[in-house]
């Protein structure tokens, strides 16, 4: 431009202006050398170049789907499915035998582990040895795959590949109070057996779904909370970067849960392996950023949409009743103020005497008790006045750590807000409560003396003036952790500012009334009508407290106000733009002749579109990668053992003719897991025995053949959940790891020891370690210690049974077999030991600690 002394250039003077805008146009294409490649009119491209869509057509996981014939074995008897033979032939064709059949009481721990997530019972284990009927493994598969405990277990394996957690996690971490409609919906999916095209297709595009009923509306709209639950950080003050940002991280979830494909490198350059390039890549995104995720703010926030109200005729005939109600006390309101010479009911002569206060007759934002979201045990009191609503609550004093209480607020209009907060003073208060509030700028804690009479009205207590931006957020937050005494939440408000603090109605001083002749009877009417009032306002707020609930939110997304094709972005920069591409797939796992680029509704986003062609039985790639999660989870390996990459930096299948015929099946059943499930489980293969001979260790070491059953380590919620407290046999149990909250800030110490995968990636497949910190854990843990009590407290109320009995049945419910011989000697001279000896509640949480600490607890043969 030849504005600066030091650099101008040339030398011999200034460039023309169009000669100029030449060089600033090349430099916002990345200064491409046109040496190296031809100049495209339309676009630049730089960087490396990504396959052809012909070589791309020749990989493995693009090549359409076959159902291959079975092929021949010279040992056709062992057998027991036609997937066994696919198996079978690859071991021959190397001079090797299968192993041995696993035995029956190792098969059944296997089975209900991989099922469930639990042990059999020892009654269980004793029916199924006794058993000796070819139907006992089909039934017993058929129970299991039946109970709710299945869901539990095969939901938790979704919740890793949807990077499911109960926060976004990052600076701010905010709350998902929602994400557990999601984790509930993935359980009820795979309990129904829901068909996996349709589980993918809600995920995807549930909220463009059709649906038939107000439950198939609700069922669709929660499944794309799966596109709400990444780790997006909302903070960013660039909202053009955000909103790329989380269009990134979808489509990587997308494409990795789905489709076992890593594209993201794609955003800057063609992919260098994979037959992606660029172009395609803003072909999927530019369908996500006409996707609409995303609440705007200083803090930006995540969606949630109304699902539809179950209980909305029950609320319709409550408001009727209450407005009766309302309209009969107005009468008798009116009544009194005529006999009272024009003056309304006197009010109550001091505010200490008012009990509840109608949040809806305060000033400002008010949000009570009952609609925030809450953790732990709250206990409900109406004990100690003055409250707002129909109560308070508190935590008995008791309960510290695990409880807390959030106040999301819906702020009209970005500004200083005086936030208070009110609860019910007393002797017995914390005098220390740390209350969190949420700015748009930073988190402050005011700890509150819950001692001392609230200042305000005797209800309220000021935080102070904060400043908020416009929408809905996380205002305050207690947590009583660190806490002595009873920690009491009632209510918040937020007062803009400039607004009056008043609280309650002003008070007035009963006059007394000076007695005239004939107003005797006009003295009674009003007694009596302002008994009936009384009475009347009794019964309103009685009656208030049985409202049914709200109507329920879930996290989603919507369909984006400008949803349209985008921009490529020249190098990933975010400005840098390129030519528009149109909104389409990617063209290698489009069938042949099919063109990847559909035609979309004005206005729509594309998702549905991208919904139906990624649950296509036509698509190469998603049904083999949902095959290949099973057979993981049943084998410890995948038959290709990279889950989440099927490219060519993934491993490739050891017998693709095996994955092509499950899938097959898969499709042809309905895309039904528990189908694929069972035809797995009564194969051969899935029982043999993980025990390996001479010659299948030399030629197979690492197993790739399944000459054998890989020796697997349980996962952590199996490990937590096997205690022996927990009943497989009982119902639906809230007990469960599965259903702990999950802070992407803290991850709880087990978890994180062994092994628990990263919640912000889409995780196939889990790592599995062995390192010291796993031993000590289960040796010193005050958690695997108290198990071990409680165990043994169960174990010790069958007096009936005999030290070697009690013994028996410790084996089997932890380990699901008999002590042999030696470990029995040793465990009967321990408890000879001990005063009490077989009646000892020490010496069997010892004996039970010792065996949670094994190697043989933790791991699956």
């Amino acid at each position: 431009r030849f504005d600066n002394n030091d650099i101008k250039m040339p030398k011999a003077g200034k460039l023309p202006n169009r000669v100029i805008k030449d060089f600033e146009k090349w430099i916002s294409m990345g200064a491409p050398d046109p040496r190296d490649q031809p100049l495209d009119a339309k676009f630049v491209h730089t960087g490396p170049r990504s396959k052809s869509l012909d070589e791309a057509r020749k990989f493995w996981s693009f090549q359409p789907l076959k159902n291959p014939t079975a092929p021949h074995t010279r040992n056709a008897s062992w057998s027991q499915d036609d997937l066994d033979q696919f198996v079978l032939r690859k071991l021959e064709d190397r001079n090797l035998q299968p192993a041995k059949p696993a035995p029956k009481a190792t098969l059944l721990r296997r089975i209900y582990f991989d099922l469930i997530g639990l042990p059999p019972t020892p009654e269980q284990i004793d029916a199924f040895l006794k058993d000796p009927s070819a139907e006992a493994l089909k039934n017993t598969i058929d129970e299991l795959l039946g109970s709710p405990q299945y869901a539990e277990r095969w939901g938790r394996h979704w919740l890793d590949v949807a990077r499911y957690a109960d926060t976004t996690g990052g600076g701010r971490n905010l709350q998902f109070p929602n994400a557990y409609r999601y984790r509930d919906w993935v359980l009820a999916s795979y309990h129904e057996d829901k068909p996996i095209d349709q589980f993918i297709r809600q995920q995807i595009a549930g909220d463009l779904l059709p649906s038939d009923s107000d439950e198939e509306y609700n069922d669709n709209m929660i499944g794309t909370t799966f596109l709400a639950l990444g780790p997006h950080n909302y903070e960013l003050q660039d909202k053009a970067l955000l909103r790329m940002e989380i269009v990134d991280e979808q489509l990587a979830a997308v494409s990795r849960a789905f489709l076992g494909m890593t594209i993201g490198c794609a955003r800057c350059h063609d992919h260098p392996f994979d037959p992606l390039p660029t172009s395609e890549y803003y072909s999927m995104a530019a369908i996500f950023r006409s996707t609409n995720s995303s609440r705007p703010g200083n803090v930006a926030n995540f969606i949630e949409r109304d699902l539809r109200d179950p209980h909305e005729a029950e609320r319709k005939k409550h408001d009727a009743e209450v407005k009766v109600l309302t309209d009969k006390l107005k009468e008798l309101e009116s009544e009194y103020k005529v006999l009272n010479g024009g003056k309304d009911l006197e009010p109550k002569a001091s505010s200490s005497s008012i009990k509840s206060v109608d949040p809806e007759k305060l000033a400002g934002i008010v949000v009570d008790d009952v609609d925030a979201t809450l953790e732990g045990n709250w206990v409900k009191s109406t004990h100690t006045r003055t409250y707002v609503g129909a109560g308070y609550r508190h935590d008995s004093g008791q309960i510290k750590g695990k409880n807390s209480a959030t106040w999301k607020a819906t702020i009209p209009k970005s500004g200083v807000y005086e936030v208070q907060i009110s609860y019910s003073a007393g002797t017995n208060r914390s005098p220390k409560v740390p209350v969190k509030i949420f700015t748009d700028l930073e988190e402050k804690t005011v700890n509150v003396n819950q001692q001392k009479k609230p200042p305000i009205d005797g209800i309220f207590i000021s935080l102070g003036k904060h400043n908020f931006e416009e929408g809905e957020w996380d205002v305050v937050k207690i947590n009583t952790a660190g806490t002595t005494g009873v920690v009491i939440i009632d209510s918040i408000r937020l007062i803009a500012e400039g607004n009056s603090k008043s609280t309650l109605p002003p008070i007035v001083e009963k006059k007394k009334e000076k007695k005239e002749p004939g107003k005797e009877e006009n003295a009674e009417q009003k007694k009596a009508l302002k008994k009936a009032i009384a009475a009347l306002k009794k019964d309103i707020d009685a009656h208030k407290t049985k409202a049914p609930p709200k109507a329920p939110k879930t996290m989603s997304v919507e369909e984006h106000k400008e949803a349209g094709d985008w921009h490529i972005h020249v190098r990933g920069g975010i400005r840098n733009l390129g030519p528009k591409v149109k909104r389409g797939f990617i063209q290698a796992a489009t069938p042949e002749g099919q063109s990847a680029k559909p035609e979309i509704p004005e206005g729509s986003s594309g998702r549905l579109e991208l919904a139906r062609w990624v649950t296509s039985a036509n698509n190469p790639l998603t049904a083999r990668v949902y095959v290949n999660r099973v057979w993981h989870q049943l084998f410890g390996r995948g038959i290709a053992p990279s889950n989440d990459n099927f490219g060519e930096m993934g491993q490739r299948p050891t017998h693709p003719e095996l994955l092509d015929h499950l899938t097959s099946y898969f499709i042809a059943n309905g895309w039904s897991t528990k189908k694929l499930i069972r035809k797995i489980l009564l194969s051969s293969t899935y029982q043999m025995s993980s025990s390996a001979n001479d010659k299948a260790l030399e030629v197979d070491p690492d197993n790739h053949l399944f000459s054998r059953q890989n020796r697997r380590r349980l996962e952590v919620e199996a490990i937590q959940d096997a205690s022996g407290k927990l009943d497989p046999t009982s119902d639906h149990t809230k007990s469960r790891a599965l259903y702990k909250k999950l802070d992407r800030n803290k991850i709880p110490e087990m978890l994180d020891i062994f092994d628990f995968p990263n919640p912000n990636l889409v995780s196939g497949v889990r790592n599995t370690s062995t390192v010291p910190t796993q031993a000590l854990f289960l040796m010193n843990d005050p958690f695997v210690i108290n198990e071990a009590q409680t165990a043994a407290k169960i174990l010790l109320s069958k007096k009936e049974l005999s030290a070697e009995e009690r013994l028996s049945l410790a084996y089997k419910t932890t380990l699901g077999r008999e002590p042999e011989e030696q470990e029995k000697s040793l465990a009967l001279n321990y408890l000879e030991q001990h005063d009490k000896g077989n009646a000892d509640p020490e010496a069997w949480a010892g004996i039970l600690h010792s065996l949670y600490a094994c190697v043989d607890f933790r791991y699956l043969n």
